[in-house]
């Protein structure tokens, strides 16, 4: 804005201007939006005016059908032939005549009743079309249809739907006749034609060029037979005013239509006919009246702030100088230049203004200076932020990358040494080195190492002595991460001779549920290696490590448990199997020429012995035709040799894999029905034992005298032992010193 004055005085004058110029605006709107109001107002009470005569002609109309039926119904002719129709054949002239008489009535009322597009008569009983107007439709059934169902109790008027025959809109109106006994004869229905309702609905007396009514069933379709066809709208028409109607509020409102054109429209629901009718026109024809009103009092205003402006621009002139040159000096500013300053030409409000101005700028100027170099500052911090955070994204990778390498390997020895030489590879690091406490938690030993020196610290079987030797002495005491920046200067460092390039040296303790199980050293050729991020990022790797190691160990340990297990067991199976065979007495069975004989004594010979050696699988093929080949198959139970199956063959020169399969299969078999025949006689044996032990408990339980007692469990114990002599002695008590004296 440039026009300012040099004093008060000539600032009032422009203030009273630009007031005026307000005033002038402020009138022209609020004019404005009185007559649009008002004509609004008046279109929304010629709108409501049409919808509500609309919607009265629409029942009024909808009645007069209905009165029709309801007429038609009470006919008395039209019940004696509905009688003879539901009495007669169908091939029966009097079913004929009955029917033909009823077609011609309802032709009648076709031909004298435009609206009406077909009316049938339909069965009291399933619905079937008895009678129609159209020929083809006799013969078909309406059971599940709403006009038969709700016709059949009274007058029914079907609101607009599609019909399912034809696929147009349709309004259907049925009603009962029934006898003078109030009994049901049939539902006699008509089809209505919706274009009366369209010459109704869409004539537009008192909407202009642009304005309209319509209705929409609850499912958002037009319900016209004029616009049944159109396909612009698949999934039905939606406007503010639609959806509101829909919901069953009435009301008023501007909106957009289905067309994309702005209007002003009225929406009411009818509940009667379930359906939404609208009255609507185009914003535009509607308040044309408004926008030449608005053409005339805008030229008016326009004619009176352009006299206002010219007189304001002609003040202006005098007072414009100093203040071009304060804006010349602000544009030079903003363009960067923040050594300019302002004129002081003169000494009123605006000469203040540029003394204000330059005062201004120099602050600024101090203070874009300080910015920059803040900016500067903070930009670095930035950049040595990413960087960091890059570094430990890179960290957090290997580490993974480590991990999955490592997971691959379970046997301590292996997975130590792996761990070493990939740390090492991945991060640069000249040694690693990893170190395990014993058990009595005295030493750290060293258990893995990649560098030269630590192959030698291996080969002497290096140890730390826990909290006095060295960083990993004190990491494996304190369980807390240490970092020698430079180890020359560090009094904890332990100088190594085998390692005598280390600059810098890292400590890290290795935990497994909070317990320490030792300590990963890593060590720099350049002084300064390590950061407190590093330590954070490698204690992870650290954590993983002694996870791993003590997986390892774990696996080790279940091994060597599970082997001690597998012995303990076949030494179990063994000495059960040589007392389950003493106990049976029995050798085995030796089957040929369809009988069998018992073994006296164990076969030990040919292919039998290297069986049960072995416990594989042997075969000789047979020499000759006199020869026998001979096939021996050990008999197992989990592992162990039990027993074998030794079959001879005469004339059969090798053995098949199926032969082979089988015999394995019977040998299986019978490895698990001789156990199963050994655990039961184990269970039967036990269950004697504990009842001859509960038998000779409950005799003895009943005596009360010392020589009762021992003469029935004597007896017992003879009688279970198979008349074995038993001897029971108690021991006398000892006496004590002084009673012997």
């Amino acid at each position: 804005m440039r026009f300012w004055n040099k004093s008060l005085m000539a600032r009032l004058v422009t203030y009273f201007l630009a007031l005026s110029a307000i005033g002038v605006t402020v009138t022209t709107v609020i004019t404005l939006a009185i007559v649009r109001n008002a004509l609004t107002r008046s279109i929304y009470d010629r709108l409501e005016a049409v919808a509500t005569l609309k919607e009265d002609e629409l029942n009024r109309w909808v009645n007069d059908q209905r009165d029709e039926i309801a007429y038609l119904v009470v006919a008395p002719d039209l019940r004696a032939d509905i009688q003879i129709l539901s009495s007669a054949e169908e091939d029966s002239a009097k079913y004929v005549a009955a029917h033909d008489s009823i077609l011609e009535l309802l032709v009648e009322e076709m031909e004298s009743h435009p609206p009406f597009s077909e009316m049938f008569l339909m069965s009291s009983v399933g619905g079937k079309v008895l009678v129609s107007t159209e020929k083809g439709n006799e013969g078909q059934y309406r059971v599940s249809d709403s006009y038969y169902t709700q016709g059949r109790l009274d007058t029914y008027i079907q609101n607009v739907y599609t019909s399912p025959q034809t696929g147009q809109p349709a309004m259907t109106i049925s009603a009962p006749l029934r006898d003078a006994g109030g009994n049901l004869l049939g539902v006699l229905a008509l089809h209505v034609n919706l274009e009366r309702l369209d010459s109704i609905i869409l004539q537009r007396a008192g909407l202009g060029n642009t304005g309209e009514t319509y209705i929409v069933d609850r499912f958002n379709n037009f319900i016209s037979a004029a616009r049944s066809g159109e396909r612009e709208y698949p999934r039905g028409v939606h406007t503010q005013g639609i959806d509101t109607a829909l919901r069953g509020e009435d009301g008023l409102a501007q909106y957009t239509n289905y067309g994309g054109v702005p209007v002003i429209g009225v929406f009411r629901w009818m509940d009667d006919r379930d359906m939404a009718l609208l009255a609507e026109i185009s914003q535009q024809e509607a308040l044309a009246p408004i926008q030449r009103v608005a053409a005339t009092i805008l030229a008016s205003g326009l004619a009176i702030a352009a006299l206002l402006a010219l007189g304001v621009y002609l003040i202006s002139q005098q007072i414009a100088r100093p203040l071009l040159a304060i804006n010349a000096a602000a544009n030079q500013m903003a363009a960067g230049s923040l050594n300019t300053r302002a004129p002081e030409l003169t000494q009123d409000e605006i000469g203040t203004l540029a003394i204000s101005f330059n005062a201004m700028a120099g602050q600024i100027h101090q203070l874009v200076n300080g910015l920059e170099q803040r900016v500067a500052e903070r930009t670095a911090e930035l950049r040595a932020a990413s960087q960091q955070n890059e570094k430990r994204a890179l960290d957090l990778q290997t580490i993974s990358e480590i991990s999955r390498a490592i997971s691959s390997e379970q046997g301590l020895e292996k997975l130590l040494p792996l761990i070493t030489k990939v740390v090492s590879e991945r991060f640069g690091y000249y040694h690693v080195g990893i170190f395990l406490l014993d058990e009595a938690a005295n030493f750290a030993n060293l258990r893995a190492a990649n560098s030269p020196g630590g192959q030698r610290m291996l080969e002497r079987g290096h140890r730390l002595e826990i909290g006095q030797v060295g960083i990993v002495g004190k990491v494996a005491s304190t369980s807390q991460p240490r970092i020698a920046l430079n180890v020359g200067e560090d009094a904890v460092y332990f100088n190594n001779p085998d390692l005598p390039e280390t600059r810098s040296e890292m400590a890290l303790p290795m935990t497994v549920a909070s317990k320490i199980i030792g300590v990963l050293d890593v060590q720099s050729l350049e002084p300064s290696a390590f950061t407190n991020e590093d330590v954070s990022t490698l204690s992870i790797l650290a954590d993983q490590i002694g996870i791993a190691i003590e997986n390892a160990r774990l696996l080790e340990a279940t091994r060597r448990s599970l082997t001690e297990a597998e012995t303990v067991y076949r030494q179990y199976m063994q000495r059960e199997w040589l007392r389950f065979s003493a106990e049976q007495k029995l050798t085995g069975f030796r089957y040929a020429n369809g009988s069998s004989d018992p073994l006296q004594v164990p076969v030990e010979l040919g292919e039998i012995a290297h069986v049960m050696e072995d416990g594989k699988i042997h075969q000789k093929e047979a020499g000759g035709e006199q020869d026998l080949a001979q096939l021996a198959v050990p008999v197992k139970m989990r592992g162990e040799v039990i027993g074998l199956l030794n079959i001879l063959m005469p004339g059969k020169q090798r053995w098949t894999d199926d032969d082979i399969d089988i015999i394995e299969a019977v040998a299986e078999r019978v490895a698990l029905s001789i156990e199963n025949a050994r655990l039961f006689q184990t269970t039967a044996n036990r269950a004697e034992r504990e009842r001859v032990i509960s038998n000779i408990a409950s005799k003895i339980s009943g005596n009360i005298r010392m020589e009762n007692i021992l003469q029935t469990t004597a007896q017992e114990l003879s009688q279970a032992l198979g008349s074995s002599d038993v001897l029971i002695q108690l021991q006398a008590p000892k006496q004590a010193p002084e009673e012997q004296a």
